[in-house]
């Protein structure tokens, strides 16, 4: 009988991801991931060779995948751009809620506690950006805003305003500063339905 496939990679990541959230990187050590995880310490460098490192630009790339996803859901369950970033906003401002404002975005925290100290983690981060700009980029193309440099520059000025948002908030211990940028960068965005 086969040996069941262990989990140890995802329960590592899903750590680490949970620590970045909090901590950042610098402030996360392996053994803090590897602990709280319940992974087997030994198969750390088995499943992630390049360590700590390594393990920081998973966590990245897969933040960034959860983020496309999370783009594409709220996209496809909202007729009007001011809908969409509207969910997208209340999705966030719900999870610093959540976490009693003690949980930020992964990729944001990496961004600034590695960038430029480790080329690895900068370009991990550099990819996880473009990525989540071409992801709202083709929503905001779907919602008929064009050309596509129009879409893609106010893409850039959404992740930012909702990035920025978050820093504040948590600095604030409230959600004031996600409700005041929400309602300053609302009227960018069409009100109506524009697509297929």
């Amino acid at each position: 009988m086969a040996r069941p496939k262990s989990d140890s990679r995802q329960k590592i990541l899903s750590s680490a991801h949970r620590l970045l959230c909090r901590q950042g990187y610098r402030g996360t050590g392996l053994a803090q991931i590897v602990e709280e995880a319940g992974a087997p310490r030994g198969s750390v460098y088995f499943l992630f060779p390049g360590g700590k490192e390594e393990i920081g630009i998973e966590a990245v790339r897969l933040a960034a995948a959860d983020s496309v996803r999370l783009i594409e859901a709220t996209r496809l369950a909202h007729p009007t751009a001011r809908a969409w970033v509207t969910a997208m906003a209340e999705h966030f401002s719900h999870h610093l809620l959540e976490t009693g404002f003690s949980e930020g975005l992964p990729i944001t925290t990496v961004t600034l506690d590695s960038v430029p100290g480790s080329d690895a983690l900068a370009a991990a981060c550099r990819g996880a950006y473009r990525t989540l700009v071409a992801s709202l980029t083709e929503s905001l193309a779907y919602y008929g805003i064009t050309p596509a440099e129009d879409a893609r520059s106010l893409a850039m000025l959404l992740l930012g305003a909702l990035e920025g948002a978050m820093v504040l908030a948590r600095a604030d211990q409230s959600l004031v500063p996600c409700q005041l940028i929400l309602e300053r960068i609302l009227p960018l965005f069409p009100d109506h339905t524009n697509h297929p």
